[in-house]
């Protein structure tokens, strides 16, 4: 038999929470913060620069202090959630100022880009990360990017791509995805990720 812990454990969902702004606005405020400039949780979304945070973080207090930055500096802020339900299905919502507050339960989209015979490497094991630090010894940073995904678990995937012409390189996997954006970072600083955080677009 479960215990209460245990039940209030297996309840909690995966979350993923996206402050995005313009590129000059978000540099602006986590330069005045002091963050690092190699911080993991920079990411690029859709032209923009974001800020990612989840529910395998500590505490939101960065999210909070970034939000109170922009906002003290008059710029114009989004937050979008993707909150995993079931493998492969997550519901989507966004909370814009001057927009109504949009919730869509939708099926994830494939990474029909990575390959299926690409192995995944399993960077929580150190023969893992010692593969993929091999294979991604010529790789350059900034011609390259990579996808990041988790399960309602909360073990993430990654996918680092080529740019142009665009091609899957490598295949990664960890715990959670801080972790999994820590240790890709070590490998190739500065690298941005990519995670989906709204669903397709419907026809």
């Amino acid at each position: 038999m479960e215990s209460a812990d245990e039940k209030e454990e297996s309840a909690k969902l995966h979350v993923s929470t996206l402050l995005i702004a313009s590129e000059r606005a978000l540099n602006n405020a986590l330069d005045q913060l002091g963050f690092a400039e190699n911080d993991d949780r920079v990411i690029e979304h859709e032209g923009q620069l974001a800020f990612i945070t989840c529910s395998h973080d500590a505490d939101c207090d960065d999210l909070f202090a970034l939000i109170s930055e922009l906002a003290a500096r008059g710029e114009s802020w989004e937050l979008q959630f993707r909150i995993d339900t079931e493998e492969g299905r997550a519901v989507f919502q966004r909370l814009s100022r001057h927009a109504r507050v949009e919730a869509v339960n939708a099926e994830l989209p494939p990474e029909s880009d990575a390959p299926s015979d690409l192995p995944v490497h399993d960077l929580d094991k150190e023969p893992g990360r010692a593969a993929l630090k091999k294979l991604l010894k010529r790789v350059d940073p900034a011609a390259s990017f990579a996808t990041v995904a988790s399960s309602k678990s909360g073990r993430a995937s990654a996918t680092i791509f080529r740019r142009s012409p665009r091609q899957a390189l490598a295949m990664a996997e960890a715990a959670d995805e801080a972790s999994l954006r820590t240790a890709i970072r070590e490998l190739l600083p500065n690298i941005m990720f990519s995670v989906t955080m709204m669903p397709p677009a419907r026809e």
